[in-house]
C-alpha cells in the first residue's frame, strides 16, 4: 500500500513537471525554451529512472522490441556522424537531444508497460500545460489588439510568439494535446466536462484564429482517415453509415473553404503561399545535400552549416534576406529531409521505422483490444501520429524538445497498448533504465555546459547590434569555442571577435579570426565578405578575389560581394572585369557606395576604346549622370553584358 502511495505521488510529480512547461524558459538565451526545456526534460527523466529502479520487480517484458531497436539505431546514427561531421561541437549538442528523445522513449514506455506510470496523470499533466499555453495567448492576443495591431491583416499574425517562441509551435503542440484532452474527458465529473468542453473549444478556436496552415492540413487529414475507423471500432458503423459520415465531413470541409474564401482579408496567412515556396526551396536544397552525401549524411547538427552551400539565388524569389545570406536557416521544414541529410541511410531508417512500426501497432491493437477506453485511445494517439507526421514533413518539431516529450509519450502509450501478464518476469530490464539514465545525464551535461555559452553568445549579439566593439571582445573572450563555436544564426563566434578586432584596428589579430571562422563555417555569407574584404585591405588582390568568388557561387546577386569585387579587379586595373562585375549589382539610386563605385568603373569602362584609338574621351563621360542613365538603362532593357548599348548625348 505504501508503494502504491509513492508512485500516485510520483505520478502527481511528473503531471506537475508536465503542466510547467509553458512557463520553463531562461530570458537570456538566445532562445528562452530550447535549452531550458531540454534540462527540465532531463531532469524528469532521471526522477522516472529512479522510480523504475525502485520499482524494478514490478517491470515487464515489452511484447515487440522493435521499436527499441528502430530508437537504438536511430541513436547510433546519430552517435556515428559526430565521427564525421564538419562541425562536431553541434554535431554532439545535437546528438544530445537525441539521447534526449530515445531516453524519454524508452523510460516512458517501460513506466507505461508496467504500469507505473498512470497515462490518466500524464494526461492531467499535458492538458494544463495546454491550458496555460491557451491562456498566455489570449494574453498576448489581447495585448497586441490593445495595441492597434491589426493581427489578421496581411502577416500580422506572426506578431504572436506564444510561450512556444512562434506561432506554429504553439499550434503544433496544442495539436500534441488534443489526444490528452480527450483522453481526460472521460475521466471527468458533469460540471468538470463542462469547464473542459469550453477550453477545449478556445484552444480549437485559437489553432483556427492563429492560421497554421500545416496543423490544420495535419487535422483534416488525420480526421479523414481516422473518422471512419473511430465510427466502426467505437460505434460499430456499417460501411453505409461511415460513407454517409465521410460525405457529411466533406460538407464541413467545403463550407469552411467557401467561408475562408468569402472572407480572404480574414484568412490572409491560410491562403498566402510564400512560405510554401520557401520550403520546397529549402528542400531542394536538402536533396542536393543527400545525393551528394547521401550514404553517412553530413553529420548531427550540421546541415546549418552545408545548407547556404547548394546555392541561396533561388530564394529571391520569396526572400532576398536569405537570398544574400542575411537570414540564414538552421533546419529544412522537413524533420525526415533533416535526419536523412545529416545521419544518412542508418538514422533515417531508423527514425523512419520508428513512426511506421507504431502506426502499424496502433492499427494491430485496435483489432484486439477489449474495450471501448482502449480502442478510444488508441484512436486518438492514432489520430495524433497521423497530425504529427505531416506537420513533421513540412516544419521543425523535432527540434522543440516540448514537443517531443508529448510524442514520446504517445509513441509509449501504443508500444505499450497491448501488455502482458503482470505474473511475467522482466528478464535483463535492468539495461534500460541503465540506458535511460545514461542518456538522460549525458544530455543534461551538454546542456549544463552549453548554457553559459549560449548566454553570452546573446550578450555578443546585442553588442554587435550596438556596434560596441570593445564590449564583444570582452563578451567573446567569455565563451569557450571549444563547446560553442557558432550562434543559433550559424555565425561563428570566431567572425563576431575578428569584426570587432577589425573595427578596432588590429587587423592581423582579425585576419587569424576571419580564418578560424571560415574553417568553423566555410560557406557563411558574412565569413567569406570579411576575409575577401581583409585580404583587399592586405592588398592580396588575388586571395581576396578567390573568396569573392566563392561567395558568388553561393549568392551570386549578393549585393556587397558583388561592389567588393568590382572594386578589387578596378584596383588590378582589370576595367571590363569590373565593369561586368557591376553591372549584376540591381541599380540602386539610394545607394552612395554603389554610385561612387559605378561612376568610377563606369568612366573607366567606357574611356577604354577611345584610350585604346589614342583619342581623347569626351567629357559627356566625366557626367555622373551619364554614366547612371548608361547603366539603368541597359539594365531596364535587360541587355547582357555582351550587348551593352551606349545612349545619346549631346
Amino acid at each position: 500500500m505504501e508503494q502504491s502511495k509513492s508512485l500516485l505521488y510520483f505520478n502527481y510529480v511528473l503531471a506537475l513537471l508536465l503542466a510547467l512547461i509553458p512557463f520553463i524558459q531562461i530570458s537570456s538565451l538566445a532562445d528562452p525554451t530550447l535549452l531550458s526545456r531540454q534540462m527540465a526534460a532531463c531532469f524528469g527523466g532521471l526522477l522516472l529512472c529512479l522510480i523504475l529502479a525502485l520499482n524494478y520487480k514490478q517491470i515487464l517484458l515489452p511484447i515487440n522490441k522493435w521499436p527499441v531497436y528502430f530508437a537504438l539505431v536511430w541513436l547510433l546514427g546519430s552517435a556515428l556522424s559526430i565521427t564525421y561531421a564538419y562541425n562536431q561541437q553541434e554535431a554532439y549538442y545535437s546528438f544530445s537531444k537525441t539521447c534526449l528523445y530515445v531516453g524519454l522513449l524508452l523510460s516512458v514506455s517501460t513506466g507505461i508497460q508496467s504500469g507505473l506510470l498512470s497515462i490518466k496523470h500524464l494526461s492531467i499533466g499535458v492538458v494544463l500545460a495546454s491550458i496555460v499555453g491557451l491562456i498566455y495567448f489570449s494574453m498576448e492576443v489581447n495585448k497586441n489588439l490593445s495595441l492597434g495591431i491589426k493581427l489578421w491583416d496581411q502577416k500580422n499574425l506572426y506578431a504572436i510568439k506564444t510561450v512556444f517562441g512562434h506561432k506554429n509551435l504553439y499550434s503544433s503542440f496544442q495539436m500534441l494535446c488534443l489526444p490528452f484532452w480527450l483522453y481526460s474527458y472521460s475521466y471527468l465529473k458533469n460540471y468538470q466536462k463542462i469547464v473542459a468542453s469550453i477550453l477545449l473549444l478556445a484552444m480549437l478556436g485559437s489553432l483556427i484564429l492563429i492560421q497554421t496552415k500545416a496543423v490544420l492540413i495535419a487535422l483534416i487529414i488525420a480526421s479523414m482517415i481516422c473518422l471512419p475507423i473511430a465510427a466502426k471500432h467505437l460505434l460499430n458503423a456499417s460501411k453505409k453509415q461511415i460513407l454517409i459520415l465521410l460525405f457529411l465531413y466533406l460538407l464541413g470541409l467545403l463550407a469552411c473553404v467557401f467561408v475562408v474564401l468569402q472572407f480572404p482579408q480574414k484568412f490572409t496567412l491560410i491562403l498566402n503561399n510564400d512560405t510554401i515556396q520557401e520550403r520546397i526551396l529549402l528542400w531542394n536544397n536538402t536533396l542536393e545535400m543527400i545525393k551528394e552525401n547521401g550514404f553517412m549524411g553530413v553529420g548531427a547538427g550540421n546541415w546549418q552549416i552545408y545548407f547556404p552551400k547548394y546555392g541561396l539565388e533561388a530564394f529571391l524569389k520569396t526572400n532576398y534576406l536569405v537570398s544574400d545570406g542575411y537570414t540564414t536557416f538552421q533546419r529544412p521544414h522537413n524533420d525526415f529531409l533533416w535526419i536523412a541529410s545529416e545521419l544518412g541511410i542508418i538514422g533515417f531508417v531508423g527514425y523512419l521505422m520508428l513512426f511506421i512500426s507504431a502506426l502499424f501497432m496502433a492499427f494491430k491493437n485496435l483489432k484486439i483490444a477489449n474495450s471501448v477506453h482502449q480502442k478510444l485511445l488508441l484512436i486518438l494517439c492514432l489520430f495524433t501520429l497521423i497530425g504529427y507526421i505531416f506537420v513533421a514533413l513540412v516544419d521543425f518539431p523535432l527540434e522543440r524538445n516540448e514537443h517531443q516529450v508529448l510524442v514520446a509519450i504517445l509513441l509509449a502509450i501504443v508500444f505499450g497498448s497491448n501488455q502482458i501478464s503482470k505474473t511475467e518476469k522482466r528478464k535483463n530490464a535492468y539495461w534500460i533504465i541503465t540506458l535511460s539514465g545514461v542518456l538522460f545525464s549525458f544530455s543534461l551535461y551538454n546542456s549544463v555546459v552549453r548554457l553559459p555559452q549560449e548566454k553570452e553568445a546573446k550578450k555578443l549579439i546585442q553588442a554587435h547590434a550596438s556596434g560596441n566593439f570593445t564590449g564583444m571582445i570582452a563578451i567573446a573572450n567569455k565563451i569557450d569555442r571549444e563547446v560553442y563555436s557558432i550562434d543559433n544564426f550559424s555565425i561563428p563566434i570566431a567572425w563576431y571577435l575578428g569584426v570587432a578586432h577589425f573595427s578596432l584596428g588590429n587587423t592581423v589579430l582579425a585576419k587569424k579570426l576571419f580564418l578560424e571562422a571560415y574553417e568553423v563555417n566555410p560557406y557563411q555569407v558574412h565569413v567569406l565578405n570579411n576575409l575577401a574584404g581583409l585580404y583587399e585591405f592586405e592588398g592580396k588582390h588575388e586571395e581576396a578575389i578567390t573568396y569573392y568568388n566563392l561567395l558568388l557561387a553561393i549568392s551570386p546577386k549578393q549585393p556587397d560581394a558583388i561592389l567588393n569585387k568590382s572594386a578589387v579587379l578596378f584596383n588590378m586595373g582589370k576595367i571590363e572585369e569590373a565593369m561586368r562585375c557591376i553591372y549584376q549589382f540591381k541599380y540602386d539610386e539610394t545607394n552612395t557606395q554603389f554610385l561612387q563605385y559605378l561612376h568610377l568603373i563606369g568612366r573607366s569602362y567606357l574611356e577604354l576604346p577611345y584610350l585604346k584609338n589614342k583619342q581623347t574621351p569626351p567629357k559627356i563621360l566625366e557626367n555622373q549622370d551619364y554614366i547612371k542613365s548608361y547603366f539603368r538603362l541597359n539594365q531596364e532593357k535587360k541587355h547582357t553584358f555582351e550587348n551593352l548599348e551606349t545612349i545619346q548625348h549631346d
